[in-house]
C-alpha cells in the first residue's frame, strides 16, 4: 500500500552473474490504475472487476459500483505472480435499454421486411415471366390464326391510314405488307372506274355509319384485274375504351359471284323447259283450242267466196263475215302470243304485274285441258286490280303449275266435284293467292318431301314442278305453304308482299 492508500503489487526478479546474488529487480504495480488503464470501458459497464487477497478480501476494483447478484460471478487465481491474490468477475444485472432495443428491433423488422420484398419480388417476376410467356403464346396463336385465314384483315386509324394487314389481304390485292402500311386513300387497290363509290363508302365507315354491315365493292389486284369483295367494318378499341380506328375483313367474292350467275342461268333455263314441258303436255288441247277459231275462219272466207261468186250475198251480211273472220282470226292469234310469251326463255323482270290478270292468263291457258278433264274453274277475285312487285311471267307459270297439279289430283274424284278454287285475298302487307282442290290431299310421307327436287308422284313427271315455284315465290320475297283440308283436297297458298310505294 502506498502513502494514498491504494494497493500495490511488487514484484522482484534475482539477479546473478552466473555465480553469485548480485541483487535483485523490484517492479512497482498499482493495482488500480493497472485495472483501469488496461481493462476496456465497454467490458467494465457489463461487469466488475476486481482484485482479492489471500483472505478474500477486496484490495482494488474498476468499479465502485457493487455487483446485485452474486451469483454471476467467476473467480480465478492471479498467478502468476501468485502470491494468494485473485481476480473476481461480477456481472452487473443491468436494464434493458430504449434505442439499443429500438434500434435493434427497427433492424430486424427491416430485415423481415427486406426479405419480404425479396420474396415478393421473386413472386412478381415468377408472375411476370408466366404472363410474359402466356402473351407470347396468344400472340403466335393469333399470328397463326390470322396467317391461316384465307379472309383478308386491314386496320386503319381514325384518318384512314392503313396500319395492319395480313397476309390474306396482301395475297388477295397483290401488294406487300411493307408497301400497303401508312397508305392514304385513295388506296391502290382501289378499281379507277368505282374510284367515287369506294370513296363514298370509305367517308362512311370513317363517319361510323356502316359498322357491322356487309357492303360489296369491286377492287383491282396489283396485276390490274377486278374482284368483287365483300367487306365488313368493325370499330377498333383499345384497352382503355377509346376508339382507334377500323377494322376490316375482305372476303373474295368473285367465284361466288360467278357461281350465283351459272345458277341463275341454269335456274333460268329450267324454269324455260319447264313452261316448254307444261305447254308440251296441253299441246294436244291448244292445238284444238287453236283450230276452233281457225276453222271458223276457214268456215267464213268459203261462205264469202260462195256468195261473191254467185253475187246472191249482200254487203253487210259480207262485212259481218269479214269482222267475225278478223276476230277468231285475233283470237288465235292471242293464243300463240300468249303461249309465245309464256314458253320464252329471259331474265325476271323487275317491275309491277296485276295478279289478275296473272290468274286470268292461266286460266286462259288452261281453259281447254279444263274442259277435257270435266273441272270447272272457280275464280274468287278483287273487282280492283291487285298489284305486287315482279315478274307477272314467272308468276303464271306458278300459278298454272298449281292449277295443273289441282287437275291431276281430282282424276278419281266424282265428276261432279271437280270443282278448282282460286282465290285472291288482302292481309295486312301481304296478298295471299290460294289454288284449292277437291283431291285426295296430300299424305304425311309425301309432305316431307313435296318441295324437293326431282321428287313426283307422277309416273311422267319431272320433279323439278313445285321446286322451281317455290324458288320464284322466294325470288318475289315471298313464301309458299300448303294444307289439306278437314273434308279432302289441298290448298296451295303463296304469300307475296303488296307493291312497295314509290
Amino acid at each position: 500500500m502506498d502513502e494514498s492508500g491504494s494497493q500495490q503489487l511488487l514484484i522482484a526478479v534475482p539477479g546473478n552473474d552466473g555465480q553469485r546474488l548480485i541483487g535483485y529487480v523490484v517492479a512497482v504495480f498499482p493495482i488500480d490504475k493497472l485495472l483501469y488503464q488496461e481493462v476496456p470501458w465497454w467490458f467494465s459497464q457489463r461487469y466488475r472487476l476486481s482484485v482479492l487477497n489471500a483472505e478474500s478480501q477486496e484490495i482494488a476494483s474498476k468499479s465502485r459500483v457493487a455487483a446485485t447478484n452474486p451469483d454471476l460471478s467467476y473467480e480465478v487465481a492471479f498467478d502468476p505472480p501468485g502470491g494468494g491474490l485473485s481476480l473476481r468477475l461480477d456481472a452487473y444485472r443491468t436494464s434493458t435499454r430504449a434505442v439499443p432495443l429500438i434500434f435493434t428491433t427497427s433492424m430486424a423488422v427491416l430485415a423481415i421486411a427486406l426479405l419480404g420484398c425479396l420474396i415478393g419480388l421473386w413472386q412478381h417476376s415468377l408472375r411476370r415471366q408466366a404472363a410474359e410467356q402466356a402473351l407470347r403464346r396468344e400472340s403466335c396463336f393469333r399470328r397463326a390464326m390470322e396467317d391461316s385465314l384465307h379472309t383478308g384483315l386491314r386496320a386503319r386509324d381514325l384518318s384512314g391510314r392503313i396500319t395492319y394487314v395480313n397476309p390474306a389481304f396482301c395475297q388477295i390485292v397483290g401488294w406487300s405488307e411493307s408497301e400497303l402500311l401508312g397508305q392514304v386513300p385513295p388506296m391502290p387497290y382501289w378499281a379507277p372506274e368505282e374510284l367515287d363509290k369506294t370513296r363514298i363508302f370509305h367517308e362512311r365507315v370513317i363517319r361510323g355509319e356502316l359498322s357491322h354491315q356487309a357492303i360489296e365493292l369491286r377492287f383491282q389486284r396489283r396485276n390490274g384485274q377486278r374482284f368483287d369483295a365483300l367487306i365488313y367494318e368493325a370499330p377498333l378499341i383499345d384497352e382503355n375504351g377509346m376508339h382507334t380506328g377500323w377494322m376490316g375483313s375482305i372476303v373474295d367474292i368473285t367465284n361466288r359471284k360467278l357461281e350465283e350467275e351459272f345458277f341463275r342461268v341454269q335456274q333460268e333455263r329450267l324454269q324455260a323447259t319447264a313452261r316448254l314441258v307444261a305447254v308440251g303436255e296441253l299441246a294436244s288441247t291448244l292445238a284444238h283450242e287453236i283450230n276452233q277459231p281457225l276453222a271458223a275462219v276457214s268456215a267464213y272466207a268459203h261462205g264469202c267466196l260462195c256468195g261473191m261468186e254467185n253475187d246472191i250475198l249482200p254487203r253487210s251480211e259480207l262485212m259481218d263475215a269479214l269482222n267475225k273472220i278478223a276476230q277468231q282470226s285475233e283470237r288465235a292469234g292471242n293464243i300463240i302470243h300468249h303461249i309465245q310469251d309464256y314458253v320464252r326463255r329471259r331474265e325476271p323482270k323487275e317491275g309491277h304485274a296485276d295478279l289478275i290478270t296473272v290468274v286470268n292468263g292461266a286460266a286462259t291457258l288452261l281453259e281447254p285441258l279444263a274442259r277435257q278433264r270435266g273441272v270447272r274453274m272457280l275464280m274468287i277475285l278483287p273487282d280492283a286490280p291487285v298489284i305486287i312487285d315482279g315478274d307477272g311471267t314467272l308468276l303464271e307459270q306458278v300459278v298454272v303449275n298449281l292449277m295443273r297439279n289441282g287437275m291431276d289430283a281430282m282424276e278419281t274424284t266424282l265428276p261432279a266435284q271437280r270443282e278448282l278454287e282460286v282465290t285472291i285475298t288482302t292481309e295486312a302487307d301481304l296478298v295471299i293467292l290460294g289454288v284449292k282442290d277437291h283431291g285426295t290431299g296430300v299424305s304425311l310421307e309425301v309432305a316431307q318431301k313435296l318441295f324437293a327436287p326431282l321428287f313426283t308422284t307422277k309416273p311422267e313427271g319431272m320433279g323439278m314442278g313445285l321446286n322451281i315455284c317455290r324458288s320464284i315465290i322466294e325470288w318475289h320475297r315471298g313464301r309458299m305453304s300448303f294444307e289439306n283440308g278437314a273434308e279432302g283436297g289441298t290448298t296451295f297458298y303463296i304469300a307475296l308482299p303488296k307493291v312497295r310505294k314509290q
